[in-house]
């Protein structure tokens, strides 16, 4: 299984509360930046999920258009920012035992429950902070609960991809 990690894009502070803040104009463009970069190297998905937060289902949703994702995007509790990390892996594990769906799963959240997620699925204690529309691609060898390696890491804003082995 490969396991997508997407941080959501800018947003702006106008928002009366945290959960409806919305994608600023750069956000957007840096969103599709990321999508673009992600089409340009093949990347598909086979699942798409996202936090409920406003911000994490635009940037989920522009990415899914950049990549042509034809599935439905998944929209759960368990990714908001302050959401275990444990309770997402055993998500991935479930979805691993559907071979159709779990071939290829973008996560798009927040941090800090991203660079959590990376710590477990990395086997590391701790995993750098993920920036804003930014993408670490995990690959797990025998599914969720195995330690993988993280392969690239994905800027929006620069769309640049650094190679991580």
């Amino acid at each position: 299984m490969r396991v997508t990690l997407i941080r959501h894009a800018e947003a702006g502070d106008d928002a009366p509360r945290d959960e409806s803040r919305a994608l600023t104009v750069r956000g957007r463009a840096d969103a599709r930046r990321l999508g673009r970069v992600l089409a340009r190297r093949g990347i598909r998905f086979t699942t798409i999920v996202a936090s409920p937060l406003v911000r994490a289902v635009q940037t989920a949703e522009i990415v899914a258009t950049a990549i042509d994702y034809r599935g439905r995007l998944a929209v759960t509790d368990l990714l908001v920012p302050e959401g275990a990390a444990g309770d997402v892996v055993a998500l991935l594990a479930k979805l691993a035992q559907d071979k159709s769906i779990a071939k290829s799963v973008a996560l798009v959240a927040h941090e800090p429950i991203l660079s959590a997620i990376a710590a477990v699925l990395t086997g590391r204690g701790r995993y750098p902070a993920l920036r804003k529309a930014e993408a670490l691609r995990i690959r797990l060898p025998d599914g969720p609960e195995a330690a993988g390696g993280p392969r690239w890491r994905v800027d929006g804003g620069s769309g640049k991809r650094e190679r991580l082995r």
